[in-house]
């Protein structure tokens, strides 16, 4: 049964999300929504619900990068009907709904250990897809803002604690924070190998920022910086990927990852 703080429908996978209240907590409001004020119960049917919808649209996304590469499916697989993805854009249109879709249930038992392997994911796609700049550090600047919010268990503009970290603050274990460092390194170095494949700097891969429909809208995420519009604008935004979780972690952890397994950021755990 529903508690009486819980938003109506359980605050999650609903055809819009409802207008953050003024004193709601959220890290970046520019980027994620509002979540819910206390975690799902373990085991409760929200709880099932949510790992059902995340486990499903993850299988959906996995067959649908394998579409792009070999047309080898059961045409009577329920997925059989939906096509390869056609850019990387779309790729990260499908793992961005599950990160708002993690970041709103509250749910660090769920966020932590389903955010990982999304991140993991962003490294294995983005080198196989043209270079889609905007929807690319658009979507690393959320997990950045999560992971760093999940690291120190508080809101990032109010201070205060997030859902399931009331009473203790260190949720994260060490193996994840040493794999979480290690993904974000990694990324970094996708995108600038990503970067490099572009012909001509400053523009957009696959995508034509002339004809983006999302453009407005990415310029304003970024509207707070002095380079928008400047050029390297996007190696700048490359150098910054993953800062903040970079920073955070680096102080803690210092050379943790010399006792790891370097493939620890494809998803392998420490030796």
């Amino acid at each position: 049964m529903a508690s009486a703080t819980d938003p109506p429908g359980g605050g999650f996978i609903q055809p819009s999300l409802p207008s953050p209240a003024p004193t709601a907590s959220t890290v970046t409001p520019s980027l994620l929504p509002t979540p819910r004020t206390h975690p799902l119960r373990p085991g409760s049917m929200k709880e099932t619900t949510v790992i059902n919808h995340i486990d499903q649209t993850l299988l959906a996304i996995n067959r649908r990068h394998a579409k792009k590469f070999s047309s080898a499916f059961d045409d009577q697989s329920p997925s059989a009907s939906e096509r390869g993805y056609e850019s990387f854009k779309e790729v990260v249109k499908d793992l961005e709904g599950l990160v708002d879709v993690l970041w709103v249930s509250g749910t660090p038992s769920l966020q932590i250990p389903y955010l990982i392997s999304l991140a993991v994911l962003v490294n294995s796609y983005l080198p196989e897809y043209p270079f889609s700049p905007r929807a690319t550090f658009r979507l690393l600047r959320k997990l950045d803002s999560v992971f760093t919010a999940l690291l120190t268990g508080e809101d990032a503009e109010t201070g205060l604690p997030l859902p399931g970290f009331e009473h203790r603050r260190q949720v994260v274990s060490m193996t994840e924070k040493v794999r979480i460092k290690s993904i974000a390194e990694s990324c970094r170095v996708a995108v600038v190998e990503a970067r490099e494949q572009v012909d001509e700097p400053g523009e957009g891969g696959d995508e034509d920022s002339s004809e983006d429909e999302d453009e407005d809208d990415e310029d304003e995420v970024f509207a707070s910086d002095e380079y928008v519009g400047a050029p390297g604008r996007w190696e700048m935004e490359a150098a910054r990927v993953y800062e903040k979780t970079i920073q955070l972690l680096g102080d803690e952890l210092g050379k943790a990852g010399d006792f790891c397994d370097d493939n620890m950021a494809t998803g392998e755990g420490c030796s």
